[in-house]
């Protein structure tokens, strides 16, 4: 749950800065491709086995980076 709140305050502190739609789409792409990607979980919108995270959420956040390192935080 303190993962999820540090997200969440640091998506706020941006002023809810958004990614590009052509970065949502690249992280999106990324976290399909990866094997930590549970495609199923959470209604079927996806959850990251390594953090946790619903996948759905975090790549629409520009505040957000991948926990393994496949892609990183951007400035918009």
């Amino acid at each position: 749950m303190r993962m999820l709140s540090e997200a969440a305050s640091k998506f706020i502190g941006s002023g809810f800065k958004l990614p590009t739609s052509e970065i949502l789409m690249e992280r999106e792409s990324i976290c399909r491709a990866c094997d930590q990607w549970d495609a199923q979980a959470i209604n079927g919108t996806g959850r990251c086995k390594k953090c946790g995270c619903s996948t759905w959420a975090k790549l629409r956040m520009a505040t957000e980076r991948c926990p393994l390192g496949k892609w990183e935080a951007v400035s918009v």
